[in-house]
């Protein structure tokens, strides 16, 4: 669906589980996302085989030297992937580094996560960051679901960058209020693939966003 607001966070290790899934889903999502336990379990092919359904976003958190990085950005673009989750941290360097691997594909950033402690480790610095993301001319960022206080200040400094953000439902944050505070999208993993019928979840979502006038045309 091209103006869905999810992100279906297919975090499985069962590659059946895992396409049969998006072959249900997929013409009512924005994307796929994974990580690394579904590409380590499914084998990188499994972007691949995804790609058929949904655009793919691979969650690979990528911090490393810049070496790496551009190793690691390369080999998720040549499977397919159409973006790809960054650190930002490491430094302009890495994250260079990353955008050059890429190839195109695009690329977000992570400024804060939706754990408790990245309040301890990460959250004093999202400024820096974002301000690394427009330098850089990264796609977009990833900020919580599940903090609507610091989601509101990341929107208003992030202007034309494209925010997701997971810690919806199972990790406290409101998907609907997360939208309205300014994601462009939410990703949301469990409470689509643990309900009793995942197509009908993410079509009375759609439909709630609808009805709140945050789909975009």
């Amino acid at each position: 669906m091209k103006n869905s607001k999810i992100i279906a966070s297919l975090d499985l290790v069962d590659s059946k589980q895992i396409l049969d899934l998006a072959e249900k889903i997929s013409s009512d999502i924005f994307a796929i996302k994974i990580n690394w336990p579904t590409i380590m379990s499914c084998g990188v092919e499994i972007i691949d085989h995804l790609s058929k359904y949904a655009k793919v976003i691979c969650d690979l958190k990528i911090a490393d030297i810049p070496y790496t990085n551009e190793k690691i950005a390369g080999i998720a673009s040549s499977h397919g992937a159409w973006g790809m989750i960054s650190h930002i941290f490491p430094g302009e360097d890495s994250l260079k580094a990353v955008i050059k691997g890429a190839k195109g594909a695009k690329v977000f950033g992570v400024v804060s996560m939706s754990n408790p402690d990245s309040e301890k480790m990460l959250n004093g610095n999202w400024q820096t960051m974002i301000k690394m993301a427009k330098v850089n001319g990264i796609y977009g960022i990833v900020a919580p679901a599940n903090n609507q206080d610091l989601l509101i200040k990341i929107r208003k400094d992030a202007e034309n960058l494209k925010i997701i953000s997971p810690g919806s439902i199972f990790q406290g944050g409101d998907p609907l209020l997360t939208l309205e505070n300014g994601a462009d999208y939410v990703i949301i993993g469990r409470g689509i693939y643990e309900s009793k019928d995942p197509v009908e979840f993410v079509n009375n979502f759609n439909g709630l966003c609808k009805r709140n006038n945050l789909l975009s045309s």
